[in-house]
């Protein structure tokens, strides 16, 4: 059953209503089946709409959106633009998202287009984008041990493109996909152990 959430009725006390275009659809299932909740403004807190750790997948229509593994948007968190997330388990939200916000107007800003210039991922060697970083502008990166930053990767940015990386050499070991957005914290799988990767879309 289609839930829709009226705008202001999860927002923070204070808290400036998002613009209207924005569009973020959750699934409850992978592949964009199951329970839908759609929201057009800030969510505080999932609990509140029975939907609370239920995503499995998402659609973003407009905007750039946050989405949080904790209410009030703490813990794991992942940034995402417009597009179609067939599943949020590579990102760490499966069954996990609390609460999402619009942080970027698409339509106003697209600077993540700019940035992007076809297929190409950073990975950070710090949590949150800091620290160090690597460029990942060809198709495949078989080995990560010559560039200084084997193991080292925290956090990642997908610019343009899907990727799948991997803890081993020559896409081995554990490996998860990544769509365009912004990863401030890799999976457990993967932090501080990135050895390779590849476009996959």
């Amino acid at each position: 059953m289609k839930r829709t959430l009226l705008a202001g009725a999860l927002l923070i006390a204070g808290a400036s209503v998002t613009a209207s275009a924005a569009d973020l659809t959750l699934y409850g299932r992978q592949d964009f089946r199951g329970r839908e909740l759609r929201a057009n403004d800030t969510i505080v807190n999932l609990a509140h709409s029975s939907f609370n750790d239920r995503a499995s997948s998402a659609v973003i229509r407009d905007g750039v959106w946050q989405l949080c593994e904790n209410a009030r948007f703490r813990g794991h968190c992942v940034t995402l633009g417009p597009g179609e997330y067939p599943t949020l388990r590579a990102m760490g939200l499966d069954n996990s998202v609390s609460s999402a916000r619009e942080v970027r107007d698409w339509s106003r800003d697209n600077r993540w287009g700019r940035e992007g210039h076809g297929a190409r991922a950073v990975i950070y060697s710090s949590p949150e984008f800091r620290g160090d970083r690597f460029v990942v502008e060809g198709n495949f990166v078989p080995n990560l041990a010559n560039s200084g930053f084997n193991d080292r990767a925290q956090s990642l940015r997908v610019e343009g493109g899907t990727w799948m990386f991997c803890s081993d050499a020559n896409l081995h070991g554990q490996c998860r996909t990544f769509g365009p957005g912004s990863y401030a914290e890799l999976p457990r799988a993967l932090d501080n152990r990135l050895s390779s990767g590849r476009r996959v879309g």
